[in-house]
């Protein structure tokens, strides 16, 4: 990553990816506001509100190597499309099929077409942006903008309209992303000579697929990566599940709990600005460690603050760490992914996300089951953080990776 002025990419490429960014990326945010009440509200206790939600991260576990790859061999644009439209049509049906079982398989389904969608504006980026610092602050500015938008409306939506009203907010939000990739111009999918129709023998996914992505974790700054968003993600995973519950429980409405995550967002969108400055005068490697650490611990102290206050601090505090970390981790990750595999490896990072952010709020449930959720806020958030300190502490000792993420 450069910190060039940008300048040499049109803004006709730019701003649909851009928009992109804002409306996959976001989503888990918008839905975080309105499906842990709903379940909540429902009765729903908190294992299996932590399993529902846990669910969503199944199939892009599975699969998004292999949906990957297919963007990388075919073009990004109308897998995405597709993705986000199925997404789509699985939100509306939520408040359908009220039944557990059922929901758990729609939120398999929109998990898969919600990750689809952000893998494809991960490889957009790191194809026509991920060259400049600029383009990263700005592509991360636009994500946290979606963020900063979305949880308000859909709180509001909730609160004044009802569920109806707020997953049809959620409905349209996913769809933002086909609309959004419709304007993408098909050169930054890269040359035609490098792409290929899709063939129905694409749709079984291929072990060399998945070995060519693993073998991307060879690369030492790749391993960071991946190992640091894991931390990252499952420490948004606290704030999409089990943060709202909390939050409701010692009395907040929807409004806002949404209006907290958009402070969070606000701030974000804000430092996300910053990276080219801040990289410039620190190595990008370090930054990007301790601000995940600072994103995990405004978050996990959650239950020790006893004021709207307090919370908006908190919220705003980790706002800024997401910010700075976010566009640092993406453009660290498309260098060391290369050109021809950046779907891949923007895939690799969300196969890897996806077993955090899978398993978190299902463990978060079960210590919550046993501790209390309080407890479980400070017992996941202390697993975390040991698990950035192993990171910091490998850094340290590997002198060599530390020189060549400097610019």
């Amino acid at each position: 990553m450069t910190n060039t002025a940008p300048g040499h990419v049109p803004l006709r490429t730019q701003l649909p990816i851009y928009a992109v960014g804002l409306f996959s990326n976001s989503l888990a945010d918008v839905a975080s506001v309105v499906l842990p009440l709903w379940l909540s509200n429902s009765g729903v206790s908190s294992a299996e509100i932590g399993f529902v939600l846990g669910a969503r991260h199944l199939l892009p576990f599975l699969f998004s190597i292999h949906g990957g790859a297919l963007m990388d061999r075919v073009g990004a644009r109308q897998l995405m499309m597709a993705s986000s439209i199925m997404s789509a049509l699985m939100l509306m049906l939520f408040p359908v099929l009220a039944w557990i079982p059922a929901v758990i398989v729609l939120q398999m389904l929109n998990g898969y077409g919600s990750s689809m969608s952000w893998i494809g504006a991960q490889a957009y980026f790191g194809r026509a942006l991920a060259q400049s610092a600029t383009y990263a602050g700005r592509f991360s500015f636009s994500l946290r903008f979606g963020s900063f938008i979305g949880p308000p409306l859909a709180g509001v939506a909730y609160d004044t309209i009802g569920v109806w009203g707020a997953f049809t907010v959620l409905s349209l939000w996913a769809g933002g992303t086909s609309v959004a990739a419709w304007f993408i111009p098909r050169e930054a999918d890269g040359p035609e000579t490098e792409r290929r129709a899709l063939a129905w023998s694409d749709i079984v996914p291929r072990v060399a697929d998945y070995r060519d992505a693993f073998n991307l974790a060879k690369e030492p700054a790749m391993r960071i990566v991946l190992v640091i968003t894991v931390m990252r993600i499952a420490a948004s995973s606290i704030q999409d599940s089990f943060y709202p519950v909390w939050l409701s429980s010692i009395g907040l409405p929807a409004t806002q709990i949404g209006i907290l995550i958009t402070v969070s967002s606000a701030l974000a969108a804000i430092s996300s600005l910053w990276v080219g400055p801040v990289t410039r005068r620190l190595n990008p490697l370090w930054v990007l460690i301790w601000t995940a650490a600072g994103s995990i611990i405004f978050v996990s102290i959650t239950p020790a603050l006893d004021s709207l206050g307090l919370l908006m601090i908190s919220a705003a505090l980790r706002g800024l760490c997401m910010g700075i970390s976010q566009p640092l981790m993406l453009s660290i990750l498309a260098d060391a992914a290369g050109s021809g595999f950046l779907a891949r490896g923007a895939a690799l990072r969300t196969t890897a996300n996806r077993v955090a952010a899978s398993v978190t709020p299902i463990s978060m449930g079960s210590i919550a089951h046993v501790v209390g959720l309080a407890a479980s806020f400070h017992v996941v958030g202390g697993l975390l953080l040991g698990g950035v300190g192993l990171v910091a502490w490998y850094v340290k000792t590997h002198p060599a990776v530390t020189d060549k993420t400097r610019e």
